[in-house]
């Protein structure tokens, strides 16, 4: 026998002695686990129990949420803490939300824990109704310490911005500012005082974009500098405070990809750079979208650098939910000769919608069915990419309408 084998047979006569003299060994291990996972399934089948008895969850939402909870203390606690939701405002959807993310709640004292809490929001000037969004929208927050983490945030940020409906935008903006860390806010509004921001643009800041506060210092700063470098947009400028926020999402190269855009369509960096100064929320959209309104805009309405320039909001308007529908009826009504007399279309696309409609669509409402019932069905203007514009679709009843075929189909059915 070879050695090999020699080990394998001792190896296999040692385990079978250990299993005849100590079979727990082997078993006593495999026989925990099941006893602790039928006692879990127990624990969560309890919670689950209570939550589609009493709450009107489903099944299998109830087994979700029973698993975010180590077990009901009683039916009767739990009905505490429903009623005094409801008490206090919260509605079916709200309180089916909360529970969901934060079963645990129907385990705290009422009085102890949840009311405590509660009041202390509406201390600090918070309303109720907003209280109750706050932790439909974040339950989280429930489970945070109030005297710990949750006043020392609230104080902070009512130093920044002011007592009064400030903190409860930025909180309604970012519940976030709740669970950052108040030494790093601090440094970050320092460093905006360093960079010659008041104390009222900073307000406007953070209620703008209060994710602001919750960046790395060393990160803002970076971004500050690119601002003020790449965009050519300085501290002074109104537009400072509104390319922060779009310099730290998107960063340089994302950018820099962005000026590509433009360049593709003729733009220089001259015009690229008046663009940013004046309108840097432009570049908060993403290149394929701004490629796509550059390509109808400037190939299909014909409208160049300097219009654009001085009509910035035609980048910033939707493309397939404003312009080209709008466009659409503009030319249709110009070709037919309806168009009232120095309409344009810049001013016809800053029409609210209800004004669009009642001096645009319904006036020719018998006149021109087709156009009618083409823009208030959002098939004009559809299209997906705007470089498709024009191409062949399917069907009659299923394809996209562009300008030049809505005036024929129009003019087929006005003869």
């Amino acid at each position: 026998m070879s050695s090999f084998k020699m080990w394998c047979h001792g190896l296999q006569r040692r385990l079978l002695s250990l299993s005849s003299f100590h079979p727990a060994l082997l078993f006593s291990t495999e026989t925990s686990r099941t006893t602790r996972g039928r006692k879990k399934a127990k624990t969560a089948l309890s919670m689950a129990d209570y939550l589609v008895n009493s709450l009107g969850f489903s099944l299998e939402q109830a087994i979700s949420a029973s698993t975010r909870a180590r077990k009901l203390k009683s039916k009767k606690n739990a009905n505490s803490v429903i009623g005094f939701l409801k008490k206090f405002g919260f509605d079916k959807t709200q309180i089916h939300r909360t529970i969901f993310h934060y079963p645990l709640l129907l385990n705290r004292d009422v009085d102890k824990t949840i009311t405590p809490k509660i009041r202390a929001f509406q201390d600090l000037g918070l309303s109720g109704s907003f209280v109750i969004n706050l932790i439909a929208s974040s339950p989280k927050i429930m489970r945070m310490n109030l005297e710990s983490f949750i006043l020392p945030k609230v104080e902070l940020l009512k130093s920044i911005l002011g007592p009064g409906e400030n903190v409860e935008k930025a909180i309604k903006s970012s519940a976030w500012l709740l669970s950052g860390n108040p030494q790093k806010m601090q440094q970050n509004v320092i460093l905006l005082q360093k960079y010659g921001l008041s104390s009222e643009r900073i307000q406007k800041l953070v209620v703008l974009n209060p994710k602001c506060l919750l960046y790395r210092p060393e990160l803002l700063q970076g971004s500050l500098v690119k601002v003020e470098e790449l965009m050519g947009i300085k501290p002074k400028s109104a537009m400072f405070i509104h390319a922060i926020p779009l310099m730290l999402m998107c960063g340089e190269e994302a950018l820099r990809s962005k000026y590509d855009v433009f360049k593709s369509y003729g733009w220089t960096d001259t015009d690229i750079a008046i663009l940013a100064k004046r309108h840097p929320l432009v570049f908060r959209f993403s290149g394929n979208a701004l490629r796509s309104k550059l390509n109808f805009i400037m190939k299909e309405l014909r409208y160049g650098p300097e219009y654009i320039l001085q009509h910035h909001c035609l980048l910033t308007l939707s493309l397939q939910n404003r312009i080209m529908p709008r466009a659409a009826v503009f030319h249709v009504l110009k070709e037919t000769k309806l168009l009232k007399t120095g309409s344009s279309l810049y001013t016809v696309l800053c029409f609210n919608e209800t004004r669009f409609l009642s001096e645009l669509v319904m006036p020719y409402k018998e006149l021109l069915p087709v156009m009618y019932d083409a823009y208030l069905n959002k098939r004009i203007g559809s299209l997906t990419e705007s470089e498709n514009y024009g191409q062949p679709h399917g069907s009659e009843d299923d394809r996209r309408l562009s300008l030049p075929r809505l005036v024929l189909e129009i003019e087929a059915t006005s003869e």
